[in-house]
């Protein structure tokens, strides 16, 4: 049997089920269904193994853009996976988007929140948001608070019929950064995008993710605030 044998439970309903979210339609329906049952296994089975995650050199380090000498306010740090750990439900920000060809920045246009969130991308679907902090081998989800030697990561998930366009920024309120570069995913449970990077300063900082089915098309933005400690 190919077809689900009514209306189709969405991957991220089920998702939310499979990490304990009550949801009385879900056993009823699978029970019946082949077809959305077999979803709801795959995202049961899919773990993430996670390696050793190593301190940050104690070194200066530059941006990949500046002049020898030029103090760096972030560091480009290695591709690392983070582990797949149970998502708690995470609050949904309000979504932006940026029709093509529009001008202004991304971050001008996105609304602050302590979380990432979930974000419905043309030619994608829902996507959700996650960002997650590395201190010291310790990895926390949700995170909003950061501290020297701290990493990021921006943790993906999206149907895996699809692909998705990932670019990150970094905005102190004066400056933006593009700590990572931006990257096409192939869509699925907890997808990491690729590189780590660090946060630095006093003050508070916007970490915002803008999605897409592509380069230059139709996106979607989440942004979250993180301070420091």
């Amino acid at each position: 049997m190919t077809a689900c044998i009514g209306e189709p439970i969405s991957w991220l309903r089920l998702e939310a089920f499979a990490l304990g979210a009550p949801d009385p339609a879900v056993p009823l329906h699978t029970a019946a269904c082949p077809v959305c049952r077999r979803c709801l296994d795959q995202i049961r089975d899919d773990v993430v193994a996670l390696p050793p995650l190593e301190l940050p050199l104690p070194r200066p380090a530059r941006r990949w853009w500046a002049r020898p000498g030029t103090p760096a306010r972030r560091r480009w740090w290695p591709s690392l996976a983070l582990a797949a750990a149970a998502l708690a439900a995470l609050a949904v920000l309000a979504v932006v988007v940026i029709a093509p060809g529009e001008s202004s920045p991304p971050e001008s246009r996105a609304s602050q929140g302590d979380s990432l969130g979930v974000v419905a991308v043309k030619g994608v679907g829902d996507v959700r948001l996650e960002l997650v902090r590395e201190r010291a081998g310790e990895i926390r989800h949700e995170a909003s608070r950061f501290a020297r030697g701290d990493r990021w990561k921006v943790v993906v998930t999206c149907a895996p019929s699809a692909t998705a366009w990932v670019e990150v920024s970094v905005s102190d309120g004066a400056t933006i950064d593009h700590p990572i570069a931006p990257a096409r995913l192939p869509c699925g449970n907890r997808i990491v995008v690729p590189g780590a990077f660090t946060i630095t300063g006093i003050g508070a900082n916007q970490v915002c993710v803008r999605v897409a089915a592509g380069p230059g098309a139709p996106s979607a933005i989440a942004c979250a605030t993180v301070r420091p400690e």
